[in-house]
């Protein structure tokens, strides 16, 4: 019998869809906004399953040893926010002798505030893991899940933040190129920032965010340095240089 997929790589499933150029957004402020949306919901859900595990005392498919209750289902979880509204699948216990009641979701507006700052700054100055176990920490507090639990949602993230920064952007052939500003209170700038977002329709009309990076200012340089450090090309093919888009360029002499 094949093992149903949980919720929280469902999410995962939807937020790579989006990196991978499957995204509904029209501007790079759009894009940004799902993408923290996305980010928020799929960090929400691992860490309302992971809080349901610690209740039951075991993961989710580990077999049951002395009974403590059992899972039963989910309800559906909404909250508004600036990003739009969260959906989140929230994890039901039955058989305790305590109605079981999710602390997180009880905490949930400050938390995904906070989760939205995390996810923010991580796109947009990279952080190391330790930085995100903090920030983790901060919003779903040490005391709803354990160390271990915050340290693996922190590696998983770290890992797609590696692989957005890292993608060969070869395989991106690019019709149309656009740059967008978009402006949002970080945490470890005090204040509001620009985000420099860059984003391009592909050949084939998939919307692709590309790079997300600070920026003082919507100056001329500041677009050129961010099109310069996303122009590096990678190994070139043999005989021929090609940018990171796919663009065949002359070797450099």
């Amino acid at each position: 019998m094949e093992k149903k997929i949980a919720p929280s790589e469902q999410k995962a499933q939807a937020l790579r869809a989006l990196l991978q150029g499957q995204a509904e957004g029209q501007s790079g402020e759009e894009l940004l906004s799902l993408l923290v949306r996305l980010s928020t919901e799929r960090i929400l859900q691992e860490a309302l399953e992971q809080e349901q595990a610690m209740a039951l005392g075991r993961g989710r498919y580990e077999l049951r040893g002395e009974k403590v209750g059992y899972r039963n289902g989910y309800e559906n979880g909404t909250l508004k926010t600036g990003e739009g509204v969260l959906h989140v699948k929230v994890p039901q216990i039955r058989g305790q002798a305590e109605p079981y009641r999710s602390q997180l979701w009880n905490n949930m507006s400050h938390t995904s505030e906070v989760l939205k700052k995390l996810i923010v700054e991580m796109y947009v100055g990279g952080m190391s893991q330790r930085d995100i176990e903090q920030g983790l920490e901060s919003a779903v507090g040490h005391f709803l899940l354990a160390h271990r639990t915050v340290s693996e949602i922190a590696e998983s993230l770290a890992e797609e933040y590696e692989a957005f920064r890292t993608r060969d952007l070869r395989q991106e052939p690019v019709a149309y190129l656009f740059i967008d500003t978009v402006y949002e209170p970080l945490r470890r700038w005090g204040q509001k920032t620009g985000v420099l977002c860059v984003w391009a329709i592909g050949e084939d009309g998939r919307k692709v965010l590309l790079s997300l990076s600070t920026a003082k200012s919507e100056s001329f340089e500041s677009c050129r340095e961010v099109l310069r450090e996303l122009s590096e090309a990678g190994p070139p093919p043999t005989g021929h240089h090609h940018d990171r888009w796919g663009h065949r360029t002359h070797p450099s002499h």
